[in-house]
């Protein structure tokens, strides 16, 4: 019926503007575009009708398009939230959070409660550096009305301001109102950055058993049990990760970490070695397989496959200073002071507050007869001994930086 009038009716721009929306009602936006483009030529003070069209545009992904005729609309009807609700969604899309926000103000100050409109209007602000603003907006949301997106948001804009109980609650509200992946690892992170131990791994489980295929909730996990000193359990996981894609070095990172602190044989601590041998395109792998069989008795034989595996680690990435370390522990104990001494000092230019870096340099120095070598990198070492006096607490919270990537 409407295309039999479109065709008699060129010019109507209500009869364009209605087949246009039965289109886009049944996802048909390509053929809804022409009608809702004639419809506004044929009454350009429509606001209805740039609306429509913006709204068409935003779906067909072409945003600028939107924008204008989003514009347009909201020039023409400055009352209409939903109007003005879109516009400050096709700003975001355009990564121009300060008009989005602009945009969004003006909507809330029509629609005072509406839950979506006051948390995209936070996310505006967030994207500006803007977090006391943002945490404001939220707060106007009525309590039976947040979503878990919108705790999220708050939980990590008052960790941002430095309210980590607050942030911790919101995240918590987050995963009780959805416990999806990315709710329950937030709430992991967040637990790990305040060095709640025993919360994190109860929740890490958790996650972990909810979703069996999330490398990063193992991760957590993982590192949960190595911050509460459960060094057996936490290698237990990480060695159960190196089963991952060998191009992730996470895992493998973080097991050579945790066997550092395990005492005697450990069979998940002998994985890694195996998993070095297998994969020579993991760098950290090789470097942390190697450190293990150096501090461990060892035999000539062992000492030559642990410096093949840390050729390997070196020549997959020459910026590695663990790999370039435990070339000079090597080199040493083959009395090759000064191939020693030229890896130590790659070293310690990759790692100049490594403090045993220093210290075997310096022993290298003396070997060669360079006493004011030797006296400048022991003064370097007791400096970085003073940065130093808690390593395992400087582990883990390296630790969380990495999963904090991987959010």
């Amino acid at each position: 019926m409407l295309l039999r009038l479109a065709e008699r009716y060129p010019a109507n721009d209500q009869v364009s503007e209605a087949l246009g929306l039965l289109y886009a009602e049944g996802g048909e936006m390509a053929r809804a575009l022409p009608y809702l483009q004639r419809a506004c030529r044929d009454a350009p003070r429509s606001a209805v009708d740039h609306a429509n069209l913006g709204t068409a545009w935003l779906k067909l992904g072409e945003t600028r398009r939107a924008a204008a005729e989003l514009r347009i609309a909201a020039g023409l009807d400055p009352g209409n939230a939903e109007t003005l609700s879109a516009l400050g969604q096709a700003y975001m899309l355009l990564h121009q959070p300060a008009q989005a926000g602009d945009a969004f103000a003006r909507a809330a100050a029509i629609a005072p409660h509406n839950p979506d409109l006051l948390y995209n209007w936070a996310v505006a602000l967030a994207d500006q550096g803007k977090a006391q603003q943002a945490v404001d907006v939220l707060n106007r949301i009525p309590g039976g009305a947040m979503s878990d997106a919108a705790e999220s948001l708050a939980g990590d804009l008052e960790e941002k301001l430095g309210h980590s109980m607050a942030a911790v609650a919101h995240d918590r509200r987050a995963a009780q109102l959805n416990p999806s992946e990315a709710n329950l690892y937030a709430l992991c992170v967040e637990l790990l950055r305040h060095w709640a131990w025993d919360d994190a791994q109860k929740t890490a489980e958790f996650g972990a058993a909810k979703y069996p295929g999330s490398a990063r909730l193992q991760l957590a996990l993982g590192v949960a049990l190595y911050g509460g000193k459960k060094f057996q359990n936490a290698a237990g996981v990480f060695a159960g990760l190196l089963q991952q894609p060998p191009d992730d070095a996470m895992a493998a990172e973080m097991l050579g970490r945790t066997c550092e602190e395990v005492e005697g044989s450990n069979a998940s601590c002998a994985r890694l070695e195996g998993f070095a041998r297998q994969h020579a395109d993991n760098p950290e792998a090789a470097a942390w397989a190697a450190r293990q069989i150096l501090e461990r008795p060892h035999s000539g034989a062992d000492l030559d496959e642990a410096d093949r595996m840390l050729t390997r680690a070196i020549a997959a990435d020459p910026r590695n200073g663990d790999a370039w370390y435990e070339t000079g522990l090597v080199d040493a104990e083959r009395s090759q002071w000064q191939q020693s001494a030229q890896a130590l000092e790659k070293a310690t230019a990759l790692r100049p507050e490594f403090g045993p870096g220093h210290l075997q340099l310096a022993k290298a120095y003396r070997h060669l007869g360079r006493p004011a070598d030797e006296k400048r990198e022991l003064a370097l070492f007791q400096a970085c001994t003073q940065k130093e006096k808690d390593e395992i607490d400087a582990r883990v919270r390296a630790m969380t930086v990495f999963l904090e990537r991987s959010q």
